[in-house]
C-alpha cells in the first residue's frame, strides 16, 4: 500500500451539492475521454470573427476595416505550429486578407466561406487526417457542425449558447481576448496525455 497523489484533471470530490457544478467544469475544462483510443491533435481550425478577433470591427475614414487580436492567441498559434500542430483559420465574412496577413500569424485562411463543414473537410482531406486530430474553435450556429465533428472543439466564453452546447469545451476568456491560447494549452494537456499513454512501462 503506498500514498498517491492524484492530479486535478483526474479527481474530483463530491460530497455536497455545490461540487456538482464544480465537477461539471473540471470535465468541461479537461475533457471526458472514456474507453476510446486518444488521437493527437495534428490541425487546429479557428474561426476569424469571434474567435481570433472580438468580432468587432472598425471602419476608418478610408473605408479600410480595422480589427484588433491579443498577442496571447497569436503566441498559442505559435506554441501549436511549434509542436507540428497545422492552424487554418476560416471566416464567413470575405474579410480583407491584407489585414490578416499583417497579423503575421503565417496561417492559411480561407474567406467568405459559406459551408465550414465543407471547407473543414476539404482540409481534413488534403492533409490526410481522421476527424479525431482536428480541433475546431468557434462560437456561432455555423460552426456546430464542424464543433460536433472535431476531436476536440471549444466555444469562448462570449460564445452563442447554440455553439457553447455542441462543444466540449468552454473557455474562461472571450473571442479576441485569449480564447485562442486557453484552448491551445488545453490541446497540449490532451497531447500530454496521449503521449504518457502511449509510453511503454519500465521494467
Amino acid at each position: 500500500m503506498a500514498y498517491y497523489e492524484m492530479r486535478a484533471e483526474h479527481s474530483v470530490d463530491i460530497d455536497v451539492d455545490i461540487d456538482w457544478p464544480i465537477a461539471e467544469q473540471r470535465v468541461l475544462r479537461y475533457g471526458y475521454f472514456g474507453k476510446e483510443v486518444l488521437k493527437e491533435v495534428k490541425l487546429l481550425v479557428c474561426t476569424v470573427d469571434g474567435g481570433l478577433t472580438t468580432g468587432h470591427i472598425y471602419v476608418s475614414e478610408d473605408e479600410k476595416e480595422i480589427v484588433s487580436y491579443d498577442v496571447r492567441d497569436a503566441v498559442g498559434i505559435s506554441l501549436l505550429k511549434k509542436r507540428g500542430v497545422e492552424v487554418r483559420l476560416i471566416s464567413e465574412r470575405d474579410c480583407s486578407l491584407k489585414t490578416l496577413s499583417a497579423m503575421k500569424l503565417g496561417c492559411p485562411v480561407e474567406v467568405g466561406v459559406t459551408d465550414k463543414l465543407q471547407a473543414v473537410e476539404k482540409w481534413r482531406k488534403e492533409l490526410g487526417l481522421c476527424w479525431k486530430e482536428v480541433a475546431y474553435l468557434g462560437n456561432e450556429e455555423s460552426d456546430v457542425e464542424c464543433l460536433k465533428k472535431a476531436g476536440m472543439s471549444a466555444v469562448p466564453a462570449d460564445g452563442c449558447p447554440t455553439a457553447q452546447k455542441a462543444t466540449s469545451y468552454i473557455c474562461r476568456c472571450n473571442g479576441g481576448r485569449g480564447a485562442v491560447r486557453e484552448f491551445a494549452e488545453h490541446i497540449f494537456l490532451l497531447m500530454e496525455k496521449v503521449n504518457s499513454s502511449g509510453k511503454k512501462p519500465r521494467r
